[in-house]
């Protein structure tokens, strides 16, 4: 069949407008296989007539994206398939790709060896009982895509009827509709009530116990996974063919010659009538899809919700126990517990720095800081994005003669709330690389707590190293400035960021939220890859970040790694006290202005 090849002739490049689908698909079906080397060729006609097909010989995966998307498609119009959204918006589509990912994890035979082992006839039965053996085992270890090969199935028998129709003159062709449609019931891919119709018309012909042995066959064609000894298929195969010649015994006919001018038109006349029936049958599945769609999609979104929720609650009482150990702790003169920075000075701001506490204020007050209130409109007229499943729905509810209408057209409507809320988390690396950093954090220290103090923000310091301890606890005001000592060996930037998260509800509270990393980003690799998590979660919630490696700009390769496809601010070459607290309060301006503004878009 067309969409399973043999061949080990590559297909044609892809187009070059199509490429970044082509790799986009080529990324899914490896993720739905389990594979990695599967490449993609897509575009207008790409592999045959069939939506897709897999060329197991080539590792090759070809979809005709006319057929899969409709005719006229492009590439902007479809997206990235590799978005779980999109393969909703796409049903048909992404069902045939992931039939075709399923012959790429499932049908790990060699099929030429097989056509040299099997007789035509068998290996056609063994060809047609592959079609549903792999969509069952894609049913049972995929159940959220179980929807998508609904909505592709009869499409593909058509295919797979019309293929053969020029060799449709005997009962094997009935029985491998049969294969092809029946099947799919007991392989979970199809319901009783959408093949009633095609189940009644192939039993009339081949006659109950005849539907029965076969019924029997690919029931145990589709319960064998593994493949490594294909003989159990081979033997199905075998008892296929022979179930179909001792049919034809009895009808006085013989497979292995022309069949009787009769007898080819009664074929011919049952598979008009059947592909008459499969068409009917797929309207009414089209709209069954559309409705399953929707409720899978929603279900799906309920699910990542509530488990977005549930894993925020865990990861609040982590964050919040994390701050209550760390802000209890208390820094006086002497060693601080569990790390080895001392406190080294303690005094009275100058003048100098209360003038910088007032102009951190006014820059951070005028940052202005909007959150959202998102409102989903959906409608039959644009404007908004088009929901491509509504309108096969709405062709659906045509052909049915229904009056209902389904809106394809789906928008956010955003409503922007000024939140003066600004909560300030900081957190100070204390390795020995940091030394010089220590007392123009000191400065910044009191020069926040002071800005927070005027604009009724709060804000909260740690320093993190060997262990981490608080120099300005939530809320708190300090009085004098305090300079710490940078001697430890270790950085645990984890434990810090908990501990700011904990205290000051930056990830997932409202209003401004700004977190400033002080920092050469020299970590151990576990620390790094903690850092990168944190940071993009700090995107991912409107945490505005930046990030102040206290050295040159040629000497920021670690902060810049850790910082990279994140909207976090990168300031170098802040050096001397004197300047560093209004140089950093108007970063941190600049990094609430970019967050905002990218959520915003």
């Amino acid at each position: 069949m067309a969409h399973l090849k043999v061949s080990a002739t590559r297909a044609e490049q892809t187009p070059a407008e199509w490429l970044p689908v082509g790799a986009n698909i080529g990324s899914l079906v490896n993720t739905w296989a389990g594979r990695s080397d599967i490449v993609a060729y897509v575009g207008p006609g790409a592999g045959g007539p069939t939506p897709a097909c897999f060329n197991p010989p080539l590792a090759e995966v070809e979809v005709n994206v006319d057929a899969a998307f409709g005719k006229g498609a492009s590439p902007e119009s479809i997206g990235d398939l590799r978005d779980r959204d999109t393969q909703f918006d796409w049903p048909k589509a992404s069902g045939a790709i992931f039939h075709e990912a399923l012959h790429a994890r499932y049908s790990r035979i060699d099929l030429p060896k097989t056509r040299e082992i099997l007789t035509k006839g068998e290996f056609r039965a063994f060809m047609n009982l592959e079609e549903t053996r792999i969509e069952r085992l894609g049913a049972d270890n995929f159940p959220a895509n179980k929807v998508f090969l609904r909505a592709c199935a009869l499409e593909l028998v058509l295919h797979d009827i019309n293929e053969h129709l020029d060799e449709a003159d005997n009962i094997r062709s009935i029985a491998g509709i049969a294969a092809l449609v029946s099947a799919r019931v007991d392989a979970g891919t199809l319901t009783e009530d959408d093949v009633v119709g095609i189940n009644s018309t192939v039993i009339d012909f081949l006659g109950e116990e005849a539907f029965s042995k076969l019924q029997s066959i690919w029931r145990r064609f589709q319960s064998i996974e593994n493949v490594s000894n294909p003989e159990p298929l081979y033997d199905l195969a075998r008892e296929w063919e022979q179930v179909l010649r001792d049919l034809a015994t009895e009808r006085g006919e013989d497979l292995d010659k022309p069949t009787k001018e009769q007898m080819a038109q009664a074929v011919a006349g049952v598979i008009a009538d059947i592909i008459k029936e499969i068409e009917d049958a797929a309207d009414a599945v089209a709209i069954a899809v559309a409705d399953d769609v929707q409720d899978q999609q929603q279900a799906e979104e309920w699910k990542e919700e509530a488990d977005i929720r549930a894993n925020a609650a865990r990861q609040d009482r982590e964050h919040k126990k994390v701050a209550d150990d760390v802000f209890k702790k208390t820094a006086e003169l002497g060693n601080v517990h569990g790390s080895g920075s001392r406190l080294h000075e303690v005094r009275m701001p100058t003048a100098e720095e209360r003038a910088a506490a007032v102009k951190i204020a006014r820059m951070l007050e005028k940052a202005k800081y909007r959150e959202r209130d998102e409102h989903e409109i959906q409608s039959i007229l644009p404007p908004g994005r088009l929901r491509t499943r509504a309108i096969v729905q709405n062709a659906a509810y045509k052909a049915q003669g229904s009056m209902m209408l389904a809106e394809p057209w789906r928008r956010t409507v955003r409503r922007h709330t000024d939140d003066p809320t600004l909560n300030i988390g900081v957190m100070v690396d204390i390795s020995g690389s940091m030394g010089s950093a220590m007392k123009p954090m000191a400065v910044t220290a009191w020069a926040m707590s002071e800005a927070a103090r005027r604009i009724q923000a709060r804000a909260a310091m740690v320093y993190f190293g060997e262990d981490v301890f608080p120099t300005l606890k939530p809320g708190q005001h300090l009085d004098q400035v305090n300079v710490y000592t940078a001697p430890d060996g270790t950085e645990k930037f984890d434990k810090a960021f908990k501990a700011l998260d904990g205290g000051l509800n930056l990830l997932y509270g409202t209003g401004a939220r700004l977190l400033v990393v002080v920092s050469d980003g020299c970590y151990t690799p576990r620390e790094s890859e903690n850092a990168r998590r944190w940071l993009t979660e700090c995107d991912r919630n409107g945490v505005a970040v930046l990030w102040l490696p206290f050295t040159e700009s040629y000497n920021t390769h670690y902060a810049k790694d850790i910082t990279r496809n994140t909207n976090a601010v990168l300031l170098a070459d802040v050096r001397d006290p004197a300047d560093a607290a209004v140089q950093i309060g108007s970063a941190a301006a600049d990094a609430l202005a970019k967050i905002g503004s990218k959520n915003a878009a």
